[in-house]
């Protein structure tokens, strides 16, 4: 007999996209304002098992893409701290930038190594965004290659980048070769080659986390870059398809490694430590989804799969304005994009509720149902997009995607149980259940299925 403990309603009133209760508004510094200094994590960046950590521990790292970066503190600095300032508020970690870029589809944001006070800027970029704002950057050497078009050249600006990351170690997020090399100036066998080689040469010249590229999403491409390479850390860029639904692209991280190399092909000789580099989001290239649910969601799967970090990907992180991206009607500045401040809200509300070490948390296959019933059952009827859980010693924490009808939980021990909304951080229930009790989710009324948390306590 099934002892009711709780009726859980997540219905809850909703606002606009996000399907939720209305957040308060935020107060954005104007462009232009000088803004208090955000003390910085210290230490240098460094793995702990799948994690990210430094002096303070291990944590969750969350990123935005600010390619510009570079070219803003050169030419539009005013408004660039602005922009920094806006993630600083958010919590946001790190921002992830290009050492080279353009100036084919980048006309009027180029960012060229040739220039004169190129090593200044790079250097006081870095110091600008974590001295001010607490930000550690990313840098993503080659974003292509027309600016240095000879292996010499590319070999002296890994250098360059080097020299500038060993004067300021803790200030560097990680280090990463190129950006989607195979199709930015490292094509074929011989590319690959390339990076690899230029990868070691970086690893050997700096204390920082190195990264090669993020392959492409074909069969065998990452273990043919990354196996027994001097990388750290593999930067990944998920799959954005949303024909199959869209919450599968916020799922991709769940299907690494096995979705994508096979079981056990080269796990072995793949760095341990996985970076969701440049996943879907508001006004991305390809597909883009600026639904804060779902980035929020996207967040916490990526933490839960065994990601070490996750990274916002919007149209105002790539060229921030530039003539390319006005075309395409991006913003140009964070504050802008579409349902920006619940998808800041969602970011600052992770960084207090996700347990800092999530990635190396055991990642649970639902089928088992070892600490929940009724999920493989919500699956079978549809109701359930997708489901993940992690456990370590008596905590449990899961994520349920796309919610669209009635999904009942039942404990198979007793335990405390929350239910998160991971737009607020909120808990919307709180449950003291037995074994076998309900914790029922009712059906929501957002026609693309609604997600929630479940962070859980076992009492024995």
């Amino acid at each position: 007999m099934r002892i009711l403990v709780s009726t859980v309603v997540l219905a809850l009133t909703l606002h606009g996209s996000s399907g939720r209760a209305p957040l308060p508004e935020p107060a954005d510094a104007p462009v232009g304002t000088a803004a208090p200094a955000r003390a910085a994590r210290t230490g240098l960046v460094h793995l702990d098992g799948r994690a990210v950590a430094d002096d303070g521990g291990p944590f969750d790292a969350v990123g935005a893409s600010l390619f510009w970066l570079a070219w803003g503190y050169k030419f539009d600095r005013t408004r660039l701290e602005a922009n920094l300032q806006t993630l600083a508020d958010a919590g946001v970690d790190y921002v992830r930038a290009l050492g080279d870029v353009g100036p084919d589809g980048w006309t009027d944001r180029t960012i060229d190594p040739a220039w004169p006070d190129y090593d200044a800027v790079i250097a006081g970029a870095t110091d600008l965004a974590y001295d001010r704002y607490g930000l550690r950057v990313e840098w993503t050497i080659f974003g292509g290659s027309r600016h240095v078009p000879t292996p010499e050249a590319r070999r002296r600006l890994v250098d360059r980048v080097a020299a500038m990351a060993r004067a300021r170690p803790e200030k560097i997020f990680a280090i990463e070769v190129a950006n989607e090399s195979w199709q930015n100036g490292f094509e074929g066998d011989a590319g690959r080659r390339e990076v690899r080689a230029l990868g070691a040469r970086l690893k050997g010249a700096v204390r920082n986390l190195v990264a090669l590229s993020a392959p492409p999403n074909d069969s065998g491409a990452a273990c043919a870059l990354y196996a027994g390479s001097a990388a750290d850390i593999m930067t990944l860029h998920y799959d954005r398809d949303t024909s199959r639904g869209p919450w599968a692209p916020v799922w991709q991280p769940w299907a690494w490694p096995d979705a994508d190399i096979g079981p056990g092909a080269c796990a072995a000789r793949l760095p341990s430590a996985v970076f969701n580099n440049e996943p879907i989001g508001p006004e991305a290239s390809v597909n883009a989804d600026g639904d804060p649910l779902r980035i929020a969601a996207a967040i916490v799967t990526t933490f839960l799969a065994g990601n070490a970090a996750y990274v916002l990907h919007t149209g105002a992180g790539v060229r921030g304005g530039g003539a390319e991206d006005r075309a395409l009607g991006r913003a140009a500045n964070f504050v802008n994009v579409p349902e920006a401040h619940a998808i800041f809200g969602a970011i600052a509300a992770a960084k207090r509720y996700l347990p800092p070490d999530l990635p190396n948390w055991t990642r649970h296959d639902v089928a088992s149902e070892t600490a929940f019933r009724g999920i493989t059952e919500a699956l079978a009827q549809g109701h359930l997009a997708r489901a993940g859980f992690a456990e370590r010693g008596p905590e449990i924490l899961g994520v349920l995607l796309g919610i669209t009808g009635d999904v009942v939980l039942h404990p198979q021990i007793a335990m405390t149980v929350d239910v998160i909304d991971p737009l607020t951080g909120a808990v919307a229930q709180r449950v003291d259940a037995e074994p076998g009790a309900d914790i029922r989710l009712s059906r929501p009324s957002r026609t693309t299925g609604d997600a929630w948390v479940v962070r859980a306590h076992k009492k024995r």
